[in-house]
């Protein structure tokens, strides 16, 4: 009995070895990139949302110009929500770019 108790203690703690080994390290970032990072982020949010509720309530004054401008706030919705989502996925790989900006930025002001 003692020796399942051992056993099974072993195999918890190599499985909890090989989390920590597999888990991803995350870089942290300057709170100036992650500032501008959740300004873009609500930006993007923002104009998605509203172009969808004029989706929404445009059509209701059947007028065909407002169907145009229905038309063109669809289309700039749906492509903002898509760089979004890519956005989302690639979130570090962006706060990277962001950073280098940041510190660029930084770097010609220092200079000045």
């Amino acid at each position: 009995m003692a020796k399942k108790n051992i056993r099974k203690h072993k195999i918890r703690n190599e499985i909890t070895k090989q989390a920590e080994k597999k888990e991803v390290k995350k870089e942290e970032f300057s709170p100036e990139v992650e500032k501008v990072y959740k300004i873009i982020l609500k930006v993007m949010s923002w104009v998605v949302g509203v172009c969808f509720l004029l989706i929404i309530l445009l059509p209701q004054f059947n007028s065909p110009l407002l169907d145009k401008i229905t038309k063109i706030l669809f289309y700039i919705g749906i492509i903002n929500l898509l760089v979004f989502l890519v956005i989302e996925f690639i979130s570090d790989s962006l706060k990277k770019i962001l950073s280098r900006i940041i510190n660029e930025s930084n770097a010609k002001n220092s200079y000045n």
